[in-house]
């Protein structure tokens, strides 16, 4: 799951170079057409600045946040089974 998560969300994102999904077989490099999740700067003084905290807001957004939901959504249906006793 983390590995396919991971190259879904790269090609959500506006930078970079874009996802090589079928490699070593094909080299070419896709994105999708909806792609709302920023890039993070590679400079620490961005990383630190206005900008990171931007992307950091973004990123929770699109990532983290969708994330937990379905986490609790998943919790909250394992723990609601009624168990099936054999005692009847």
């Amino acid at each position: 799951m983390a590995v396919l998560s991971h190259d879904v969300l790269d090609a959500m994102t506006d930078g970079g170079l874009g996802v090589a999904l079928f490699s070593p077989l094909d080299q070419t490099r896709y994105f999708f057409p909806f792609r709302p999740i920023q890039v993070s700067s590679m400079s620490l003084s961005d990383v630190v600045g206005p900008h990171g905290v931007s992307v950091l807001a973004n990123e929770c957004l699109w990532v983290w946040i969708p994330c937990g939901l379905i986490v609790m959504v998943f919790w909250l249906w394992s723990g609601r089974r009624i168990p099936i006793s054999s005692t009847g």
